[in-house]
């Protein structure tokens, strides 16, 4: 991992290769999502980025995939001091709704104990110019598709 100071912002390099960090989903309902992801002595901020992963599919799949979903805020959140090894149980359960909101509270556990929890707030918007439909749809349904059969996504 490589972080830059630049003037008073630090610029964290992850070096990771690919863009989704879950490998598989294993059960989704209205109320509630629980995927997989194994890590190889990451720190805990890339754990933190599967759960915003989960939890934004989540939200997906609970409009239809109709609509552009994406991380505002990060209510809490609470990570380890050291690096995360081995496989983990991520789960999210939403909280609250709004027509444009969503509040999730996700966890990763490994062997059944709680190593990281966050509450997350995301935003749901209407497709337009910048966020194509026919472009994000239709990627974001694929990519779900291949989680919940457990296929590599690329």
């Amino acid at each position: 991992m490589e972080e830059h100071h630049i003037g008073t912002v630090i610029v964290i390099n992850s070096g990771l290769a690919g863009f989704v960090m879950l490998d598989r989903v294993m059960e989704v309902s209205v109320v509630r999502i629980v995927g997989a992801r194994t890590f190889t002595a990451v720190p805990a901020y890339v754990p933190l980025e599967s759960l915003a992963q989960l939890g934004a599919y989540h939200i997906r799949y609970v409009t239809g995939f109709a609509r552009h979903v994406f991380l505002i805020k990060i209510v809490s959140c609470s990570l380890p001091m050291r690096a995360m090894e081995g496989e983990y149980i991520l789960s999210g359960n939403l909280v609250g709704q709004s027509d444009s909101s969503f509040r999730c509270f996700l966890k990763a556990e490994k062997d059944k104990e709680t190593v990281v929890e966050a509450e997350l707030l995301y935003a749901a918007v209407d497709y337009d110019h910048n966020f194509q439909k026919d472009i994000l749809h239709d990627h974001y349904t694929k990519v779900f598709s291949c989680l919940q059969r457990d296929l590599k996504t690329g």
